[in-house]
């Protein structure tokens, strides 16, 4: 198998659409807009200007499941790095 480099691993913050009730009649209060932000580390796959793919696992001929989301949702992608091990494996 060739050796090749995974994708970068990122930190995704992004912004999810969010039901507000559960009920089919609330009362008529309470408006505000409140973000509902997640953040998600993984490869990163995929990044157009319609959206980004992640995953968390990576192999050369297969990942594991991808989430797709809309770039308009992405907040902000910070490329992270391996930590270093702080010790030998015996």
């Amino acid at each position: 198998m060739p050796d090749i480099s995974p994708p970068p691993i990122v930190l995704c913050v992004w912004e999810d659409a969010k039901a507000l009730d559960d009920a089919t009649w609330v009362e008529n209060k309470d408006h505000t807009y409140k973000p509902h932000l997640f953040q998600q580390v993984g490869f990163l796959l995929s990044a157009t200007d319609d959206g980004v793919i992640l995953t968390h696992a990576w192999h050369p001929e297969m990942v594991a499941g991808r989430d797709q989301i809309p770039r308009a949702m992405v907040r902000s992608i910070t490329p992270l790095e391996p930590a270093k091990p702080t010790r030998k494996r015996k």
